[in-house]
């Protein structure tokens, strides 16, 4: 921070400087530098934002990784009081089986003499009387000690499973600590390296500087996703995007952008489902119209947005290049609607569990529509197939998953009879991210409120950054 100040206090010395009128062999006139001071300052106050959600991601991650020590403390703690309780256990079943076997021993030495032929030779009933206590008594033992044994027994399985879990839960602590660590540490070299750069060169795009820092999506684009609309403008640079059916068991994307491309689409028309993901992304949703219903709903639901086809904005435009309704788009750096986001979130750069090894995942819409993602290790994304070609946008920049959510939803018909799936509620998902695979449950509220996306035990799930594609599929 002392570093940013001091830049701080170079920039107002630019700034005075930039007031008088004179020219600068280094600088150039004063209009170019009060330019150039604007544009550093620029950069500095967003230096500012990232480098302070860093430091609340650190601190955030240090008490994460305490509170694991702790529990790491606890869990060893525990494991010793149980491999004691173990040793005991063992210990007296030991000597369990040692009286009982001496019994048994005792009684083979002595004949095997049977309960019913010790009665038989009582001399006289007082004899009888004198031997069947003498018998009760035996037997009252006998009980006793294969009692001792099977209780001593049941102790040690139960214990022996507990020394199973616990070393188990400790190894997950583990696991998860050192994720932690792992990503607390390179959260704070990413944070040394910008302010470097930052000294070095305030000029670098900062996104280079911090490829973990994202920001929150402003707009959603609902894209077509017809073969005559291949390949798509923009794809490549959303944020997250999700895939969903459409009548003829044919898909359409809703890509949710940070950025603003020149050129997005081919756009195409508003379901009910893509505006519900819109409003709890709370992004402007753009799309070329809808049915009745949909409208209706759009407007119900106070969804903030643009239709297309109603907009005499000149930044929706069609390419003759394509024929009608493939061919409309929208240049979203000349839309003017939405500015970005000041919102900076940091992404975690590695996973804080371990799943089942998933190098390749697959999934089908129908036989024209066949996803296939598979993950390359030196990259750390999944790379996206489809129809077993690799999926590429319009600029011919392939698309790379670094998050993969296939969320299971059950499918009805709106009023059109088209396929629409029921977001509202909760069911399973399928995760993928740095080529594991982990089972979970999705749940939203209502219209507005966030999907929320756990793990099996119910902790919520920390997407690592970069492009999350989510897969809506019919319910298994």
């Amino acid at each position: 921070m002392r570093r940013i100040i001091a830049i701080v206090a170079i920039v107002s010395f630019f700034l005075v400087l930039g007031t008088h009128k004179f020219p600068s062999v280094a600088y150039g006139d004063p209009g170019d530098i009060r330019q150039r001071v604007q544009q550093t300052r620029t950069e500095i106050s967003e230096l500012e934002k990232v480098i302070k959600a860093l430091d609340e991601a650190i601190r955030t991650r240090a008490e994460r990784v305490k509170s694991l020590e702790r529990e790491l403390a606890q869990t060893e703690a525990g494991l010793s009081q149980v491999r004691e309780e173990l040793f005991a256990a063992r210990g007296r079943l030991e000597e369990a089986n040692r009286v009982f076997a001496k019994r048994v021993r005792s009684a083979y030495m002595k004949g095997g003499l049977s309960y019913l032929e010790l009665l038989l030779q009582a001399e006289s009933f007082g004899d009888l009387i004198v031997r069947l206590v003498y018998l009760r008594r035996i037997l009252h033992q006998d009980a006793g000690m294969i009692s001792a044994v099977r209780q001593e027994q049941t102790f040690l399985q139960e214990r022996e499973t507990t020394l199973e879990n616990e070393t188990q839960r400790l190894h997950d602590l583990g696991r998860q600590r050192d994720a932690e660590q792992r990503n607390m540490r390179d959260q704070q070299q990413e944070k040394k390296a910008m302010l470097a750069a930052a000294q070095k060169k305030l000029a670098v795009d900062l996104a280079l500087i911090t490829p973990q820092a994202e920001r929150r999506p402003v707009y959603g684009v609902v894209l077509d996703n017809a073969p005559q609309a291949r390949p798509q403008h923009g794809l490549a640079r959303a944020s997250i995007i999700y895939e969903y059916e459409v009548e003829g068991r044919i898909t359409r994307y809703l890509a949710l952008f940070s950025s603003f491309p020149s050129k997005v689409g081919p756009v195409r028309s508003a379901r009910s489902h893509s505006a519900m993901l819109a409003l709890e992304n709370n992004v402007h949703f753009i799309y070329s119209s809808g049915g009745v219903d949909v409208l209706d709903r759009i407007r119900g639901w106070e969804v903030r947005g643009t239709n297309a086809l109603r907009s005499r904005s000149p930044s929706f435009f069609r390419d003759n290049s394509r024929r009608a309704p493939h061919n409309l788009y929208v240049n979203l750096a000349a839309l003017g609607i939405e500015s970005q986001s000041a919102e900076v979130v940091i992404r975690p750069a590695y996973l804080g569990r371990e799943g089942t090894p998933a190098l390749k995942v697959e999934l089908e819409y129908s036989p024209d529509y066949r996803i296939t993602y598979r993950y390359l290790p030196e990259r750390g994304a999944y790379r996206r197939y489809l129809n077993d070609r690799p999926h590429r946008d319009a600029t011919g920049a392939v698309i790379y998953a670094r998050n993969i959510i296939i969320q299971h939803a059950r499918h009805g018909t709106d009023l059109f009879r088209r396929p629409t799936p029921d977001l509202i509620g909760e069911g399973a998902i399928d995760f993928y991210s740095q080529g594991e695979h982990f089972r979970g449950r999705w749940k939203k509220e209502n219209a507005a409120s966030r999907t929320r996306f756990y793990f099996q035990d119910g902790r919520e799930i920390e997407r690592v950054y970069g492009q999350t594609w989510i897969q809506i599929v019919r319910a298994r």
